[in-house]
């Protein structure tokens, strides 16, 4: 069976576990500086540069054992945690290859990557890593390609920066930069001689997040609907099993449905043009504040699930119990309605044999503010704030994500402390009409002539179960603490970079150190690590809580 092929990302409806922390740590430069370099900055003599990058990673995780999803339970479960000698290792290589071309008035970038991901088949395309060819006509700036580009002031965090999806193979260990998918897009930049610049993107397709469908960074929702997606394909199989006066047929068949299902077709196509993306910059100094706007129309990277089809077949395992009871009454009044559920039974068990849930990417546009400048001396202060309207404004449609706010602000400072630079940075969210969810019921057989009987009135189901944004603690709002502390010595051959990132509401944290020595000309040696700890259930890092590793790895770059 397919199952485990790419199920689910979409479950993440199912869970506040959006991953908007992860878009963590990004270096802070004044506006356009993501553009490429000044218009017309080029030497009348063209130009090739070739450089790259050779890095071998090797890491252990120190208490990693087998995780899975108990249905009976409802939560993620561990096997016993490992012996010494059984602790899991990784060897991560991988290279890059960078080739510039600068002429008078054109240039193109051309990046190729090479690793598990990009050799592995599955994401062969990942090779070409980013290309992207510029022409300049004065003020105006022209790029084709596939590319990366960054909108939004916050440091490796935003809220704007909505164009490039994430892959999250490796979760967060990679930086943000790497961590982004470069995207075919089209893109033209004007500057005005006053320092306004504006600014246009077009995507003709959308490529979604990457999530691990298996291993150690698979997340918790994915092994949850995974779990569900199963049963819903097995259960045929089982019964065939499990019926002595089944037929050869009937068994076979119900094999044959099961070995080649395949996760991939409940998945919408983005590779067509409603699945485009566009958007419109602008941006602007007053005194020594930078300022901007923006717009952007797209679809959410991660897919919703639509789980009515499920929650039905549920339904009707519940009704036949139900019913299996009530024949047990000797009552003539019972026994004489019971005969009534038999069409809604068969009708909702239809639904159930082929009742997988049904995943979309809800449509989003972005309205964006974005701000950066130095206050007293050597503040460093930055901030984003994003309005995210989606179609499901009245915020009462359950499988689809409900209108939000989110936000970046923080400020980073050099300390009079050896060369201590320390950074700190607030990323938030509000989901707007959460009243709406959890507060109303809904009968699985409303549409039926049965509806608001007995056994309906056992069946009854609230939206806050199912709904995408519902997280199960009632909590509508998701604050992280991100802090970075970075120190260096000996002319910085030796660097400390120490990240950290708390989870307000739900109390989860996690701590990545890095310690960085470069030994010999552009080699280095970094040794660093993650440690992750869960507060419960509800933690956005629930289900990784043993993923804590260590990690050393040697770069030369050329």
């Amino acid at each position: 069976m397919k199952i485990n092929k790419k199920i689910l990302a979409g479950v993440l409806a199912l869970s506040v576990a959006a991953f908007g922390f992860a878009d963590d740590f990004d270096d802070w430069d004044d506006f356009g500086s993501d553009a490429g370099s000044d218009f017309g900055g080029f030497s009348s003599e063209p130009a090739v540069t070739i450089g790259g990058v050779v890095e071998l990673n090797g890491r252990g995780y120190v208490e990693v054992s087998d995780s899975f999803y108990n249905g009976a339970s409802g939560e993620i479960e561990f096997a016993d945690r490992p012996s010494f000698g059984e602790l899991k290792v990784d060897a991560i290589p991988s290279a890059k290859l960078d080739v510039k071309y600068e002429g008078a008035n054109s240039d193109f970038n051309m990046k190729l990557k090479f690793d598990k991901t990009s050799l592995g088949g599955k994401y062969s395309w990942d090779i070409l890593d980013e290309f992207t060819a510029r022409v300049y006509m004065g003020n105006a700036q022209f790029e084709a390609g596939k590319m990366r580009v960054v909108w939004g002031k916050g440091d490796k965090i935003h809220v704007l920066d909505n164009f490039n999806a994430n892959d999250y193979l490796d979760y967060i260990i990679p930086d943000y930069i790497d961590r982004r998918i470069a995207e075919p897009m089209f893109r033209g930049v004007y500057s005005t001689n006053s320092n306004i610049k504006f600014e246009a993107i077009y995507t003709p397709m959308m490529t979604a997040d990457r999530l691990a469908d298996s291993g150690v960074w698979q997340p918790k929702a994915t092994k949850k609907l995974t779990s569900a997606v199963e049963g819903i394909i097995i259960a045929p199989l089982l019964g065939a099993i499990a019926n002595p006066s089944a037929t050869p047929a009937q068994f076979i068949g119900a094999l044959m449905n099961a070995s080649s299902f395949d996760a991939d077709s409940l998945y919408p196509d983005t590779n067509q043009l409603k699945y485009g993306q566009y958007g419109a910059r602008m941006t602007f100094t007053v005194g020594s504040v930078d300022l901007g706007f923006s717009y952007y129309y797209g679809h959410n990277k991660q897919p919703s699930a639509n789980l009515e089809a499920v929650v039905n077949g549920e339904a009707a395992k519940g009704m036949i119990n139900i019913v299996a009871q009530l024949k047990k009454i000797d009552n003539p009044l019972i026994q004489s309605n019971l005969g009534l559920y038999g069409d809604a039974i068969n009708t909702i068990l239809g639904k159930y044999n082929t009742g997988l849930p049904e995943l979309d990417y809800d449509m989003v546009q972005v309205f964006g503010f974005e701000a950066a400048g130095i206050l007293f001396g050597r503040l460093n202060s930055r901030m984003e704030f994003a309005y995210n309207l989606t179609k499901d404004i009245a915020g009462d449609d359950p499988w689809v994500h409900n209108n939000s706010l989110a936000w970046v602000a923080g400020f980073d400072i050099d300390l009079p402390i050896h060369n201590v630079n320390f950074n700190i940075q607030n990323q938030g969210k509000y989901i707007l009409n959460n009243h709406k969810i959890g507060k109303e019921e809904f009968t699985p057989f409303a549409t039926t002539k049965f509806a608001y009987t007995l056994i309906d009135s056992l069946l009854r189901y609230s939206y806050g179960d199912y709904d995408v944004d519902a997280d199960g603690s009632g909590c509508y709002t998701n604050n992280k603490i991100i802090v970075d502390i970075t120190d260096s010595w000996n002319h910085e051959k030796i660097k400390l970079d120490v990240k950290g990132i708390w989870g307000i509401e739900r109390g989860d944290v996690i701590v990545i150190p890095t310690l960085t020595f470069n030994f010999k000309d552009d080699w280095n040696l970094n040794l660093s690590g993650m440690y992750i700890w869960c507060n419960n259930e509800n933690s956005e890092f629930d289900g990784w809580q043993r993923n804590s590793f260590v990690q050393v790895g040697v770069k030369y770059q050329f």
